[in-house]
């Protein structure tokens, strides 16, 4: 019966982090499948690749395929986080009401599964294997006697300072077996901020700030192979970082308190500029990467964008006003400041040379939009939102004289870009600082009424990071919305001929969105998924 995928639903999941294992991991999947086929119970199990660079991918995949109708699933990372990421985005995938990682060289046998399991029948919410009980046996190759002294050694005095700090009389905290109900570890997942040696610590710590009942279990425990890749001279001054890290943050209540939920719209711009622009928004809306884009009127693309922006009222749509590029709506006799002498926006630079002396009609403008947002609704989309190319809603006269009663009239809401901004020595992100300073001038108090979200996003532009996505979010706060403005495409003839001048970055930032470490990242960090008509964002497969 296990692995099988029944209705029924599943009793345990058993997350199998990985890394350059391409000696062992065959074997161990092959022992690990034989053992969950024996059991009574249906399991499920997450194997979790954290980037590695040598044959373990094709190992995987090879495995996969041989394997794709049962309950097994196979994830791989682009860069590698660490073992605490890997395991923590498995044992959010856990469907199972019972959850077990252990390490992917079997150094703990399958059958000390059985105690683990038994401690969580017994009302355990948590069970741990325990090295240095009196119980536990080693079976050991005499090439490693010297080595596991060395580990071992080091091993009891993090495991005492850990306790001294940390988790108080844990005897074992860094065993690679561990199990949980599912029920009380999940919650705590989004609280959690350490990916490397100590993540185990800090897993602990937050069950412990919970009232989880911790049992430690003997085991049997097999030492005849190194692969463990932890130097533990190198990692001593950052294991005592993260010490006094998790204890700062259980001080503060941090593990222990539920807060209100943080949401980000991942939204994204210019549908409409090009067809690969065109089909990465699609692809990105279907598959739950992209929460809600907002159409670019302006060239020859937009009327398949609003064509299948109308036939899909499932995703949430907003109007991305444009002065800046392509041909007006209206023609460009009506428009005059606004156009130069072949019949279309001027670009950037230029508009606002012209509009900082005077020479741009708001009234114009006013029309133009207008005409804009009529044509996207009268293509029978439906719009929550109003954003603009390049911004430009945000300079203070057309923000206030413009934007504000347009979308009072539409009933909708104007972006901001007042949301965290990213900053570091190497790169400094005056854009997105005069954006906020922008927005505060425009927004003040008066129209914040009119703002449903805080946007981020623009440090994606110089750099398609995961590390820069987590910088645009990571300031954050407990019940806030977060906009984090992003520009995906597949660059294409159509976006050269466009003349616009961002074009590899787009691939960067869709293969980004698209990434399972970025999604995985910001289910962990308590972020969910909404757009601007208020709800959870949209989530289908792909057609």
């Amino acid at each position: 019966m296990s692995l099988i995928r029944t209705e029924a639903g599943t009793f345990g999941t058993l997350v199998l982090p990985v890394y350059n294992a391409e000696g062992f991991v065959e074997a161990t999947l092959r022992d690990v499948h034989d053992w969950l086929a024996r059991r009574e119970e249906p399991w499920e199990l997450i194997v979790v690749d954290d980037a590695s660079r040598d044959a373990t991918p094709r190992i995987l995949e090879a495995f996969s395929r041989s394997h794709a109708d049962e309950a097994i699933q196979v994830l791989r990372f682009d860069a590698n986080h660490g073992k605490g990421f890997a395991v923590r985005v498995g044992l959010d995938r856990a469907s199972g009401g019972v959850a077990v990682f252990t390490d992917c060289d079997l150094a703990y046998p399958l059958a000390n599964i059985d105690a683990i399991l038994d401690r969580i029948a017994d009302g355990a919410d948590a069970a741990i294997a325990c090295r240095v009980s009196p119980e536990s046996t080693y079976l050991i190759s005499p090439n490693f006697f010297s080595y596991l002294f060395t580990r071992h050694v080091m091993g009891r005095i993090f495991n005492a300072i850990s306790r001294a700090i940390a988790v108080p009389r844990l005897l074992d905290t860094q065993a690679g077996l561990k199990g949980f109900r599912t029920a009380i570890v999940k919650p705590l997942l989004s609280r959690l901020r350490l990916d490397g040696f100590s993540f185990d610590v800090e897993l602990l710590r937050g069950l412990i700030d919970r009232g989880a009942r911790i049992d430690e279990v003997p085991v049997a425990f097999r030492y005849d192979s190194e692969p463990s890749t932890v130097n533990f001279t190198m990692d001593a001054l950052r294991m005592a970082r993260d010490l006094v890290c998790v204890r700062w943050r259980s001080m503060r209540g941090l593990y222990a308190i539920e807060s209100a939920p943080r949401r980000v719209i991942i939204h994204a711009d210019d549908y409409g500029l090009a067809p690969g622009v065109n089909r990465a928004i699609e692809e990105g809306l279907q598959s739950g990467a992209i929460h809600s884009a907002s159409i670019l009127l302006g060239g020859e693309h937009a009327s398949a964008a609003v064509s299948w922006a109308a036939s899909h009222p499932q995703f949430d749509f907003g109007v991305h006003l444009n002065l800046t590029q392509g041909p007006p709506v209206l023609a460009a006799s009506r428009v005059p400041s606004l156009v130069g002498g072949d019949g279309r926006f001027r670009p950037l630079v230029p508009f606002l040379g012209r509009f900082g002396v005077g020479r741009v009609a708001l009234s114009e403008i006013a029309a133009e939009w207008r005409a804009q947002i009529a044509a996207v609704r009268g293509a029978g989309v439906r719009i929550s939102h109003l954003d603009s190319h390049q911004h430009v809603h945000l300079i203070p006269r057309i923000f206030r004289g413009v934007a504000v009663g347009l979308a009072t009239e539409e009933r909708v809401s104007l972006r901001a870009m007042d949301g965290p901004i990213a900053a570091e020595a190497t790169h400094p992100n005056f854009k997105g600082i005069a954006l906020a300073v922008a927005t505060r001038l425009s927004v003040g108090r008066r129209f914040r009424h009119l703002v449903a979200a805080r946007g981020a996003g623009v440090p994606l532009r110089d750099r398609a990071t995961l590390d820069a996505l987590r910088a645009s979010l990571q300031g954050a706060r407990p019940g806030e919305t977060i906009e984090l403005v992003v520009h995906p495409g597949f660059p294409d003839d159509g976006l050269l001929a466009s003349g616009d001048g961002y074009r590899e970055g787009r691939d960067d930032e869709r293969a980004l969105l698209a990434s399972e470490e970025t999604r995985s990242w910001i289910r962990l960090s308590g972020f969910r998924p909404s757009d601007f008509r208020g709800g959870e964002a949209h989530r289908a497969s792909t057609e």
